[in-house]
């Protein structure tokens, strides 16, 4: 009859309510200072928008790191025949 052996537990098997898994602690993500002005001059003109309500600070900043990612809009006309703006180009 064989012997058995008790393994000890990886740490993988153990949960833990961390996303990264136990006893990983996340590194701060780096930013380029140009990146993080621009972020920072948007989240200040959305929060002037809205009239400086505190309590939405966060937000305004992820709109405007999602604005930034984003790019700027692309101008082109409609895809949509049903469009009832209408433009040079679809006209």
């Amino acid at each position: 009859m064989a012997k058995q052996i008790q393994r000890p537990e990886s740490p993988e098997s153990k949960s833990d309510a961390s996303a990264s898994g136990a006893g990983i602690v996340p590194t701060r993500a780096k930013m380029s200072r140009q990146w993080h002005d621009k972020i920072c001059q948007r989240a200040y003109e959305i929060a002037e928008r809205r009239g400086f309500t505190p309590g939405q600070e966060v937000d305004d900043w992820l709109q405007a790191e999602r604005e930034i990612e984003a790019g700027a809009p692309r101008n082109t006309p409609p895809d949509n025949p049903f469009d009832t703006v209408r433009t040079i180009a679809n006209e």
